[in-house]
């Protein structure tokens, strides 16, 4: 495994660790949001956990991650598991960190506008915060539409993501696109 997290970082000294840089990404969006500390929290494409459970232990945060593997689920499952130190995952999934908790859902962020919704109610979050996952649905829109219905009035969308510029030259898609393009992380 490769740790707490499967985003990229974001690199302040050239002696920053990868795990450094990741957490240092995530304390740069919660930075530039201005993020509240004990919020309800959709985390889009939680892979195995890691931003989920960072939220909820340290920021006491309500955090319900979504991802698309089932896979993924379990692992971020097991390894919550651990840090809580609870004895099984409680019938309801939800797991307490520190002032926070978290639960893992295996579901595709297209149906998410369905899945929160029951008759007339629609479960809202203060953030969804969606890390390097976007750029992986064909429907983009869908995935806007269904985040501003999940928002509180007032509540933000949180990206990082990358994008390939259509305007590339091709020493640039050489340089930059093409050592990447073509690989995908192996499925955990």
């Amino acid at each position: 495994m490769r740790g707490e997290h499967i985003h990229h970082g974001y690199w302040i000294t050239p002696n920053d660790t990868k795990e450094k840089a990741q957490v240092q990404l995530i304390e740069l969006l919660l930075e530039r949001s201005g993020f509240k500390s004990g919020s309800k929290v959709l985390d889009v494409g939680c892979g195995i956990g890691g931003t989920s459970r960072f939220l909820a232990k340290n920021y006491g945060c309500h955090v319900t991650g979504v991802t698309i593997s089932g896979r993924q689920v379990e692992l971020a499952k097991k390894i919550t598991l651990e840090a809580s130190k609870e004895e099984q995952v409680p019938e309801n999934g939800i797991m307490r960190l520190g002032d926070g908790s978290v639960q893992f859902i295996e579901l595709d962020a297209e149906k998410m506008g369905e899945y929160f919704v029951t008759g007339d109610k629609v479960e809202t979050f203060d953030y969804v915060w969606i890390s390097e996952a976007m750029s992986h649905f064909p429907n983009k829109q869908l995935f806007f539409e269904n985040a501003a219905k999940l928002l509180n009035p007032g509540g933000k969308l949180m990206v990082a993501d990358w994008f390939k510029n259509a305007g590339l030259t091709e020493a640039q898609f050489k340089a930059d696109i093409s050592p990447i393009e073509g690989r995908h992380s192996r499925e955990i």
